[in-house]
This record gives structure tokens, C-alpha cells and sequence, in this order.
């Protein structure tokens, strides 16, 4: 997902902010697929979007509201993190096409992933350390320091799939694509099984749904997918669709149910096909995943645009920085209603453009202030094993503080969530290349 960015490849970029759209078109490789830049950001602005907007009916909505079956439909097409797999799984094939180190592999994919985290976990465990001394952890301040580490399960999980993707793609260049992928969704099928006598057992499928779908990036960069063309799009769409109606509703015509409407969990119905992922929550990445090849060729002819591409390549220099800093944004916004007294339409539909441009304009804002955590280290020599133990720490870091949140800060379950990640950043950090 979040390989290197076009500023770290397009020469020029990065130590020249002012570079023209024109400018920056030219200097972009002939062969960079700016397709999957777009799917990037297209998937981080959906993900905030969903996220401000869940916030805004939460805080201001009613719970039937939050459970109704329109709203609940909705999250087949904004659960969009299947994209972000997909795109990772493309940027990783494209960097083991010359089979570099494991070490070098891993560091050049965590120096760009881990920093804005970190800083956003150090800002807030301030906060949130500060606010217990005080106090003033109770009602909606823990709610939000609670929640405000959420997001962070995705890091966590996308780490390890960074970790499996050169066995991955052995696998994929010895068995091909559809064999592994199909290997993966029947042991997401078969965890489905046993989960339902064993739930804890489901959470296997964090790594069998989502290392399914980064195959399939797989399949995008060596060109399996395109060979397919549109009628493998169009199948990939109408089958996950299809798989996805049938395996949430077809058990209902008999009176029972297996998985749930909603692809994300929401404030009053929490159960959802995404924690943890399930047999449907993979079909409906099939679906995501086929419409975006469908929509290829309109999506490549919008970003080849001059000014669409400079806006699109700045916006991906900044992706980790939005994604940490998103849900900030809207705290901030929620404060300020606060603090003013400010009101919102009867209807919230109404609210959401004005709700969503105030959350952008400080998200914005914090975007040009955190920023410059958000580019390439200095070149560092990573050894394989320390590679390996300081990603594996890391990852479960930043799951655990997903689910503790930073309300228990100093308590040992949130510190000890912040030790291993801070563990795992150290590990990381590997040696400086001498100078040449």
C-alpha cells in the first residue's frame, strides 16, 4: 500500500516542492502505473470520509440511524482497505523484481510507514498521559483516547504481509495466481468453520483475507490480471458481488444468518465481516478489486492530466501522514462545536459536505505540520533477523494499542503496547552505509 511514494521516485520531487505539473509529468517514468497512485489516495480519502462521517452520527445521530439497513449497505463500497492491499501487493512485487535483501526490503518499507505513526502515538500518549494526571480522563475524553488508536490495526496487519510478501511471491511465481489465492480463500473458508466453535481462531483470517488480496497485486504487476482483460474484470466484480449477496443473505432465506450486512462495524452494531475478516468480507474485495480494473483505462486517462497527476503525486507523498492524523482533524472539529456552541441541520445528511470540508481543512492543516516525518531515511544496512524481530514487535505494538487505546496510558496494557512498538522502531533503525 503505502510503497515509496511518487516523490521519492520522480527526480526532482522531493527537493523541489514548487516543480510544475508539467515539470513533474515529464520527470514521471514512462513506465510508472499512476493508476495505482490513484487508487491510493482515491482509498485514504474514503477511508477518512467514512470515518468522519461515522464520527459525525455517532456524536450527533440516533442509534437507528447508525443500525439501518441503507446505511449499513453502504459499507460494501466504502470499506475500502481491500484496495489498499492490492496496491501493496503491486508495489512489493515491483521492488522483489530484482530480488533485493530481505533486510533491504523490509527497511526500505518501513522507513516511510513507520515514522508519521510513531508521531502520532507520541503526541497523543503525551496527551493522553497528561489528561490522566489531571484528571480528565472521563466521558467522551476517553471515548477519544480510546478510539483514537483504531485506525492503527491496519499498520499492524500490513507489516506482517510485508514480512510474508517475498515467500508470497515464490509461491506466486512457482504456483501461479489463482492457485494461491485459491489456496488462501479456502483456508479463510475453513477458519469461518472452526471460528464458529472457536471465535478467537477467526482472527487468523487478518492474514489469510488480506494476503489474498495483496495477491492479487501480485497478479496486476506481472500482468495476469490485464491479460484477463475486461472479461475477468467484469468477473471479478459480478462474482464477488454475487458471493457476497449469497453468503449474507442466502442463509436468511432459511431463517438463520452466518455473516453480517456491515463490511465495518458501527457505533450500536459492532459486529461486522471485518473483525475479523471473514469468507464475505473477501468476496466483497473481489468486487472492489474487479471494479477498479474496470474502471482502469478511465481512471489512467483522468491521471495522465497534468494538474489531476501533480495532485494526485503530492497527495501520495502524504498518505501516512493523513491516515494518522485523520481522525485528529475531526477531534479537533468536534471540539470547536463544542467550545462554540455550534449546531448542526436536523438531518444530518445534510450536515456531511460542511462536516467533511471543515474536517479536511484541518486535517490539511495538520498534514503540513506533521509532514516532514513522511520521507525517506538516510540509507541504512538492515540485517535480516533484526529486520524480522523488529517488524514482528512492531506489528504487535500497533495491533494491541488498536484495540487498548491510549485512555489506559500509564496503565501496563496501553504502555506495554508502546514499549513493543518503540521496540520494534529501535530494531529497525539498522546501520548507517559508510560514505563512498
Amino acid at each position: 500500500m503505502f510503497a515509496a511514494a511518487p516523490a521519492a521516485r520522480v527526480k526532482g520531487m522531493t527537493n523541489t516542492p514548487a516543480l510544475s505539473a508539467a515539470d513533474l509529468t515529464a520527470a514521471t517514468p514512462v513506465d510508472r502505473d499512476r493508476y495505482a497512485d490513484l487508487l491510493r489516495l482515491f482509498s485514504i480519502g474514503m477511508v477518512a470520509l467514512g470515518h468522519w462521517v461515522v464520527a459525525l452520527i455517532t456524536v450527533h445521530g440516533s442509534g437507528d440511524t447508525i443500525t439501518s439497513m441503507p446505511l449499513m449497505l453502504t459499507t460494501w463500497v466504502w470499506q475500502v482497505m481491500a484496495l489498499f492491499f492490492f496496491v501493496g501487493g503491486f508495489a512489493h512485487a515491483r521492488a522483489l523484481r530484482h530480488r533485493p535483501p530481505l533486510g533491504e526490503f523490509i527497511r526500505a518499507r518501513m522507513t516511510r510507514l513507520l515514522p508519521p505513526a510513531m508521531v502520532m502515538l507520541a503526541v497523543w500518549g503525551v496527551l493522553a498521559a497528561a489528561l490522566t494526571a489531571s484528571g480528565l480522563t472521563g466521558g467522551d475524553l476517553a471515548t477519544g483516547l480510546h478510539k483514537i488508536t483504531v485506525p492503527l490495526w491496519f499498520l499492524g496487519v500490513y507489516l506482517m504481509i510485508v514480512l510474508a510478501a517475498p515467500s508470497m511471491m515464490r509461491l506466486h511465481l512457482r504456483f501461479g495466481l489463482w492457485r494461491v489465492v485459491g489456496a488462501l480463500a479456502g483456508g479463510t473458508a475453513l477458519v469461518d468453520v472452526v471460528a464458529a466453535a472457536l471465535p478467537p481462531v477467526g482472527y487468523l483470517n487478518l492474514l489469510f483475507v488480506w494476503l489474498a488480496v495483496h495477491q492479487l497485486g501480485y497478479g496486476y504487476a506481472d500482468g495476469t490480471l490485464a491479460r484477463g482483460g475486461r472479461r475477468l474484470a467484469a468477473a471479478l466484480a459480478a462474482g464477488g458481488l454475487g458471493a457476497t449477496v449469497l453468503l449474507v443473505f442466502g442463509p436468511r432465506l432459511f431463517g438463520t444468518s452466518w455473516y453480517p450486512v456491515l463490511m465495518v462495524g458501527l457505533p450500536g452494531n459492532e459486529v461486522s465481516n471485518a473483525t475479523p475478516p471473514t469468507c464475505a468480507l473477501l468476496a466483497q474485495s473481489l468486487f472492489l478489486v474487479g471494479t477498479a480494473l474496470l474502471l482502469r483505462r478511465a481512471g489512467t486517462a483522468l491521471v495522465s492530466r497534468p494538474k489531476v497527476w501533480f495532485a494526485v503525486a503530492s497527495g501520495n507523498t502524504v498518505i501516512m501522514t493523513i491516515f494518522c492524523w485523520h481522525l485528529s482533524a475531526c477531534y479537533l472539529v468536534e471540539a470547536t462545536l463544542l467550545a462554540t456552541g455550534g449546531t448542526l441541520p436536523t438531518s444530518l445528511w445534510l450536515a456531511v459536505p460542511g462536516y467533511a470540508i471543515a474536517c479536511s481543512l484541518v486535517c490539511a492543516v495538520l498534514v503540513l505540520g506533521f509532514r516532514r516525518f513522511e520521507r525517506s531515511a538516510p540509507a541504512t544496512r538492515l540485517d535480516a533477523g533484526r529486520g524480522v524481530a523488529g517488524v514482528l514487535a512492531a506489528a504487535v505494538g500497533l495491533y494491541l494499542i488498536s484495540a487498548t487505546g491510549l485512555d489506559g496510558l500509564p496503565g501496563w496494557p496501553a504502555a506495554t503496547a508502546l514499549a513493543l512498538v518503540a521496540l520494534g522502531v529501535f530494531l529497525l533503525r539498522g546501520r548507517r552505509e559508510p560514505a563512498r
